[in-house]
Order: structure tokens, then C-alpha cells, then sequence
């Protein structure tokens, strides 16, 4: 089979797979969640929380990902996310209180984690010179699986009534399972490069861990993770506040999630030509004016500016970001750095909607987020700008050191 047939069924089964498991698990519940808090009779800051129960889940298990990669490989825990994922989704179709439908999203949060970060290991083992392009591919689900439930959620909602989101997470859970089967037969473990010059003293506490260019990717990723599922879990009804109806808002968010699906093969190959940071800047910037849009201007068409802009650039980000992780060290390394940046990235998550919830409560409604959703982008992109420069200084230390050894084996060899 030829390589680039071999990228297109990859590119297939990762996104099938971050569909499932961002998209439904993550990412469509705040499109569900207005009609989730009327169901359940539940408070904005309730709401807030269950979102961030997913990112407890997300987070208690993360950590542990990239040694469990390396242990017993990236595609058998690929599978099992899926399929937890999808007993999650299942299960949150038949919840009848706050209590039970923290524990689903638990669970979805739990599965996501173990689903993740090994399939980036599986794309980038295996195609590295276009990991920026495959891990934009891998994260173009989020934006597919945020234009379904989009697109759905009305449909749904006229059909079966107030009901409606529990037939949609029934769907979602179906899909997953599907999924689950895709990824079983078309994708396979990545050889693992082995790391010639590490010694044999380094440790991950000083290869990964402390590692500065890692350090500083992931206080980065953090930030991001932090602000982006804010505007996820309270625009919609931030649209619905201003008076649209839920037809016209679920297309407005479908602009955003159409957008998406485009994000992050697009700043992922425009990154493999013109470099990582510079890309990420521009994403960081953009995503800082998509989410101020519709504070000053909080009508349709504001809110049809902001969608356009914050979904052709939020993929991205994320894929930018996450290629970046795996490019401060050596790749042998790469799936526990990941697992590492994403630790501080669920942290982010985990303060987020809870933290959103509350300031939507107490602080002058739904704006107050998005302002501090806007802060921590701009936080995010200061960062940024330090990005490469101890990457930079590494590598001009080995060539150095390459030049010096080709110096002196050269003068041997004219003795």
C-alpha cells in the first residue's frame, strides 16, 4: 500500500475516532447543555460543573497515558477510550439527576484521555514529516463532531420533545461504537525510534519534566485549555440570551464547527511550511477577536463573525500546540511529553466552565466568560513568543558538538 493511500486511512480512522470521543464526548455538550439544564432544572454554575467533571476524569488519568502508551502500546488504548466513551454517551442518554449525569461525564472525561494522546503518538510515529498536517486531520473531529450536534439539536429537539438530547446522546454512543471497530481494523502501533543520544543516566524528570522548551509548551497548552472550553459550554446560550432563536443559533454554531473541520489540516500544513510558532501566534490572535466579537456586538451577525473565526482557528491551535510538544525532544519521548503538556491542558479545563459558571452567576452574566476566556488567549500568545528559542539554543549546542567531532575525525583521517 502507498504512502499516500496509507495517510488518507489514517487520516480517517483518527478522525473517526476524535469525532467520537471530542467531538460527541467533549465538545457537544455545550450545544446540549441548555436543554440539559431545563430537563434536569440545573443552575449555570451546576452546568459549569459538569463540564468540568469531564475534565476531572480527563485529568486523573492523563498523566498516565504516555507511560501506558509505551507499556502496552498507543492502539490498544486508543480502542478502550473509544469504547468508554461510547458507554458513557449510552449511559447519559437515560440520566435522571445532577448526581448521575456527573458520573457519565466522568467517564467520558476518562475515556477521552486514554483515547487521545496515544493516537497522536500513532499519526506522528508514523508520518512525521507531516505530523503538523495528521494532527490537524486527527483534530478536524472536534469541528465534525460540533457541525453534527449543531446541526442535530434542533431536529432532535422538534422530534422528540424535550427529550430530544437524550435521543442525540443515544446516537453519539452508536457512532462511537462504530468508531471503536474502524480504528480496530485500520490502525496499527508506530515503530519507536530509539534515542542514540540520550545517557544513560537521563531520567523523564530531566528529559521531559523539567525540560525548558516542554515546561514552557505546556504552561502554554494550559492557558489554552483554560479559555476554550469556555466559549464551548456558554455560547450557545449566550446566542439564545440574545434573543435568536435555537434554529438560527444551532446554524450559527454549525458555522463554527464547519469551520473547524478545515482548522486543523489547514494551520497544521501552513505550520509544516512556515513554522509552528509563527502559526500559533496568528491562531492565538485571531481566536482573541473571535471571542471578542460578540460582546461588543451581540447580534447575529457579530455572532456569525465570531463563529467563522474562532472555528477555522481553535483546531488549529490545539493541533499546533500538540505538534510543538513533540518536537522538544527526542521522539522516543514524544508520547509521554504529550501526555505530560496535556496534564497541564486538562488543569486549564478543569478551572474553566466551573470557574465560567460562576462568573456568569456573580459577575454580570454570560460577557464576563468570554472576557476572561479573551485574557487567557492573550496570556497564551505572550507565551509564545518565547517559543523555540531554548529549542533553538539546544540544537546549536549539538551542531557544535556534531561539527567539533567532524573536525577532529577529519584530522585522524589525514594522519
Amino acid at each position: 500500500m502507498g504512502q499516500e493511500q496509507q495517510i488518507w486511512r489514517y487520516a480517517f480512522a483518527s478522525a473517526m475516532v476524535t469525532i467520537s470521543t471530542l467531538g460527541f464526548g467533549r465538545m457537544s455538550y455545550g450545544i446540549l447543555m441548555p436543554f440539559i439544564k431545563e430537563s434536569l432544572s440545573l443552575t449555570y454554575e451546576q452546568a459549569g460543573l459538569l463540564g468540568t467533571s469531564t475534565s476531572i476524569g480527563y485529568l486523573g488519568m492523563v498523566f498516565f497515558v504516555g507511560i501506558f502508551a509505551t507499556k502496552w502500546g498507543s492502539k490498544r488504548l486508543v480502542i478502550l477510550g473509544t469504547l468508554l466513551v461510547a458507554c458513557g454517551l449510552l449511559y447519559l442518554s437515560w440520566i435522571t439527576s445532577y448526581l448521575t449525569c456527573l458520573a457519565g461525564m466522568v467517564l467520558i472525561g476518562i475515556g477521552t484521555a486514554l483515547t487521545y494522546t496515544p493516537l497522536v503518538n500513532i499519526v506522528v510515529g508514523w508520518f512525521p514529516q507531516q505530523r503538523g498536517m495528521m494532527i490537524g486531520f486527527l483534530a478536524s473531529g472536534i469541528g465534525i463532531g460540533t457541525l453534527i450536534s449543531s446541526s442535530l439539536i434542533p431536529l432532535f429537539t422538534t422530534w422528540f420533545s424535550i427529550s430530544g438530547w437524550r435521543y442525540l446522546w443515544l446516537l453519539f454512543g452508536l457512532i462511537s461504537l462504530l468508531s471503536a471497530l474502524v480504528a480496530q481494523i485500520i490502525l496499527r502501533d508506530p515503530p519507536i525510534p530509539l534515542c542514540r543520544t540520550a545517557k544513560k543516566d537521563d531520567s523523564l524528570l530531566r528529559g521531559v519534566y523539567l525540560h525548558k522548551g516542554v515546561l514552557l509548551v505546556a504552561i502554554i497548552y494550559g492557558f489554552i485549555g483554560f479559555a476554550y472550553l469556555i466559549p464551548q459550554n456558554f455560547l450557545f446560550s449566550f446566542i439564545l440570551e440574545a434573543r435568536i432563536d435555537r434554529y438560527s443559533a444551532g446554524q450559527i454554531m454549525a458555522l463554527g464547527g464547519f469551520m473547524s473541520i478545515f482548522s486543523g489540516p489547514l494551520w497544521g500544513t501552513i505550520s509544516d511550511k512556515i513554522g509552528r510558532k509563527k502559526s500559533l501566534l496568528i491562531t492565538l490572535f485571531l481566536g482573541a477577536i473571535a471571542m471578542l466579537i460578540p460582546i461588543i456586538f451581540p447580534v447575529r451577525f457579530g455572532f456569525l463573525i465570531s463563529q467563522f473565526l474562532w472555528g477555522i482557528t481553535i483546531v488549529g491551535m490545539l493541533s499546533l500546540i500538540q505538534a510543538s510538544s513533540t518536537e522538544q525532544i527526542h521522539p522516543s519521548y514524544a508520547p509521554i511529553a504529550l501526555g505530560y503538556v496535556t496534564v497541564y491542558f486538562a488543569v486549564g479545563q478543569l478551572l474553566g466552565p466551573g470557574l465560567g459558571g460562576w462568573m456568569i452567576d456573580h459577575f454580570g452574566g454570560i460577557p464576563s466568560a468570554l472576557l476572561l476566556c479573551d485574557g487567557l488567549l492573550l496570556l497564551a500568545f505572550l507565551l509564545s513568543t518565547q517559543l523555540n528559542k531554548e529549542v533553538a539554543k539546544e540544537r546549536m549546542i549539538l551542531k557544535r558538538v556534531h561539527d567539533s567531532s567532524e573536525s577532529e575525525e577529519l584530522k585522524l583521517n589525514k594522519y
